[in-house]
């Protein structure tokens, strides 16, 4: 069922973007923007080889109502057998080395996708002129506008369908993997952004095109997408490349496409989402190395250095404004037990299992994290004694929920907590604080919250 769906998806996606091309046509067999094979090769690259005939069935239905593949000529089997073969070729090559994964988000990715693709459509060009030569009897003095021309509108036209299909694959498959996304909070000021980089680009485009100077300004569409992909990131950059050629196409549509220079739009188009994957995967692998030197590599929670960096500042801001803080060291107890009998395995599951127990309960102004081991740390701000003390409990009860992978071997936990008070003249004062009621929790039979100063457990 999985396979029949796809395949209908492939039938229509190609249909879709072969009349989308053929509005561009510059020659015959010819289109200055063609994202159809860029159809065949993802399906290729990303589900396998078993939708090599359905690119083969979808490129005989592309045409129709009005190129019909029973009335085809020579040259309109041969250049449809070149392009079914090239791109499921290329498609094939990149999937059995692995050259880059979908979604795109580092630049090996970006930069090996810009080579092959820049491979696959030189090569699909110097066969499509190869054989326009030999079946359609093409002059000689056409022969370098039209190999640019192949070779260009291919490129930026399945640039930018891959640049779409990256964008859908993350969403529809549940990657999420794109750090500082603006639509993460709110949905109508990128929308609206987008919209207006769009009209503002058709206009420009308007103007540039009467004036007949977009060779020499229309490098200039290329700051909304450096600007978005250098501050908002990947997503909202292939965004902007998308948004901007389209509108940039719909303008050229109206406007007749003959009397502007189409190889400097082509260029344009490919430059565009180029710049937009490398950009926005530099950015990208910049916020993913500074989320990497801040957290835990296996709970993804704060690390010890991004928690006293972090906390450092929220002590000093609660002892300025002279407001309450709490501190909550977080042991669990026995828990080389647990690695000892079950593995490592058993181990981390169970680390990361409280990792997000300690997730939960923090709000949104807490810190959490992981000190290293089996020791986690909660910094609460503008908490009193007793509601640290239900904060300690709620946790400790939660942990106790908590099962060993594959046994029905349950956890615990001893808390420390302390205070902000006139003893503690650093974060690292209330740290040994906690650290000390801690062990007192420990030293009253494990499975409870101690707080620095008292005698007795608050819970147990």
């Amino acid at each position: 069922m999985e396979f029949i769906s796809r395949s209908l998806v492939l039938i229509l996606l190609y249909y879709l973007t072969w009349h989308f091309a053929s509005l561009f046509e510059i020659a015959p067999l010819v289109s200055a923007f063609y994202p159809a094979a860029g159809v065949i090769f993802l399906f290729v690259f990303h589900y396998g080889a078993r939708y090599i005939p359905v690119a083969g069935v979808a490129i005989l239905l592309g045409g129709l109502p009005f190129d019909v593949f029973w009335n085809w000529s020579a040259d309109n089997l041969t250049m449809s057998l070149r392009q079914w073969l090239v791109y499921s070729a290329a498609g094939l090559v990149a999937r059995h080395w692995r050259l880059f994964a979908l979604p795109i988000k580092t630049v090996r990715d970006v930069s090996a996708l810009i080579v092959i693709l820049t491979f696959t459509t030189l090569v699909s060009a110097a066969i499509a002129l190869g054989l326009l030569i030999q079946f359609a009897g093409l002059q000689p003095e056409l022969y370098k506008h039209l190999f640019f021309g192949f070779w260009i509108g291919d490129l930026g036209g399945v640039l930018m369908f891959m640049a779409a299909a990256t964008l859908f694959i993350d969403l529809y498959e549940g990657h999420h993997v794109y750090h500082g996304d603006v639509f993460k909070d709110r949905l109508a000021w990128p929308l609206t952004l987008l919209l207006l980089t769009g009209m503002s680009v058709s206009a420009y485009f308007l103007v540039a095109g009467q004036e007949n100077i977009i060779s020499r300004i229309g490098y200039l569409i290329l700051l909304p997408v450096a600007w978005a992909a250098t501050v908002y990131g990947m997503r909202f950059a292939l965004l902007t490349a998308l948004v901007v050629n389209l509108f940039a196409v719909a303008t050229y549509a109206l406007l007749d496409l003959d009397s502007y220079p189409v190889l400097d739009l082509q260029l344009l188009f490919a430059v565009t989402v180029c710049m937009a994957m490398i950009l926005g995967a530099s950015l990208e692998e910049r916020e993913q190395a500074r989320f990497d030197a801040a957290h835990d590599p296996l709970t993804r929670v704060m690390n010890r250095r991004a928690f006293f960096d972090h906390g450092s500042a929220l002590f000093e801001r609660a002892r300025r404004h002279e407001r309450n803080l709490a501190l909550l060291m977080v042991d669990l107890d026995f828990f080389k037990l647990v690695n000892d009998t079950w593995g490592h395995k058993c181990g981390d599951q169970v680390l990361m299992s409280v990792a997000e127990c300690c997730r939960r309960a923090c709000r949104q102004t807490d810190l959490h994290a992981r000190l290293g081991g089996e020791e986690f740390v909660l910094l609460l701000d503008d908490v009193n004694l007793e509601q640290a003390q239900i904060v300690a409990e709620r946790l400790r009860q939660a942990v106790e929920k908590i099962i060993v992978p594959f046994t029905n071997h349950t956890l615990t936990a001893s808390i420390g907590i302390s205070l902000l008070d006139e003893q503690a003249r650093s974060l690292d004062d209330l740290l040994l604080q906690a650290d000390k009621a801690l062990y007192q929790a420990k030293a009253d039979g494990r499975n409870n919250c101690k707080v620095y100063g008292s005698t007795a457990p608050t819970a147990s």
